[in-house]
């Protein structure tokens, strides 16, 4: 479920396999502050902290070198790289910036530990809810999120003016890495991505013990924020929806999603009913196709609070 593509079961075994790798212990200390030093105390030289999977440098390409350019960009470097798939020189020289504000050595390239350091420090990305709702689109579904993705949030349908018609239960905690830790909203299956984009509502999928048999808001391009850099191009089929989830009851936290923002199934359908009084069309489900094929009628606005 919420993989985009929604049997996309090669990537989500690239991303186990690559998780696997943060089991490996490292007996190198590091010469930087006590706090990193304890981040980074399970990584040896060959191991990666996900969504990486590989050393970059200059003239490599890729979704994890667009992840990284959207990373240093927030070290305050003067160069700040542009937000594509390739190492150029002003990544390079980006990197070097930050490897020296961080007390790592100036190599300009980023191995396991530079690249730990990073997704620890300018992971966040201050996004902060504008309050309205954009020009041009129907409602707003505004989630508010911490941290500890285990917290369970009161999630609120905004209409176009500021009024709260509806508010609901919802959880964005991603899948757990097999170390127990949890995925980063840059990993494939991890936590919903937080900042703003493009929503549009979607006839249901034909999984409803995974995604409910109501219909589905679905985030189709990232506008700012973490979403910016991940949606679609990185991470494809973040959806709102619920499921037929087994032993479940009303009363407990709901199970983690593979990235998805998940709530109770009343609540979706109740949702769902608000939303389209609003004149809003459930477009035909097109399951995770890229390009999306309709114009988006709504917008996804995910903010972390702590």
């Amino acid at each position: 479920s919420c993989l985009g593509v929604r049997k996309m079961s090669f990537h989500f075994g690239i991303a186990l396999v690559s998780a696997l790798l943060l089991c490996v212990a490292s007996a190198a200390p590091l010469s930087i502050t006590d706090d990193k030093a304890s981040l980074l105390n399970n990584f040896a030289d060959s191991s990666f902290p996900l969504p990486f999977t590989r050393e970059l440098g200059l003239q490599d390409g890729g979704n994890d070198v667009r992840i990284l350019n959207a990373l240093v960009a927030r070290s305050g470097c003067e160069s700040a790289p542009a937000l594509g798939k390739y190492y150029d020189i002003n990544t390079q020289q980006c990197v070097k910036y930050a490897q020296r504000v961080n007390n790592i050595d100036v190599t300009g390239r980023c191995d396991a530990k530079t690249l730990a350091i990073f997704l620890q420090q300018y992971s966040r990305d201050g996004y902060k809810d504008s309050g309205s709702v954009p020009k041009g689109y129907h409602y707003k579904i505004h989630v508010p999120v911490y941290e500890d993705r285990s917290i369970e949030t009161t999630a609120s349908l905004i209409a176009t003016n500021g009024t709260v018609l509806f508010q609901f239960r919802a959880r964005t905690h991603g899948q757990n890495a097999p170390d127990g830790t949890a995925l980063n909203q840059f990993s494939s299956s991890g936590s919903t991505p937080t900042g703003l984009s493009k929503l549009d509502l979607n006839t249901p999928e034909d999984d409803p013990a995974s995604y409910g048999p109501y219909d589905v808001n679905r985030a189709v391009t990232g506008i700012e924020g973490n979403a910016l850099v991940l949606l679609p191009t990185v991470r494809n089929g973040i959806l709102v929806h619920t499921g037929e989830w087994s032993g479940w009851k009303p009363s407990m936290n709901m199970p983690n999603s593979h990235g998805c923002i998940h709530a109770h199934p009343e609540d979706i359908k109740q949702l769902d009913s608000i939303i389209q009084s609003l004149g809003v069309v459930a477009h035909k489900n097109p399951f995770g196709q890229l390009p999306y094929p309709f114009k988006p009628q709504g917008v996804l606005s995910v903010e972390q609070l702590d």
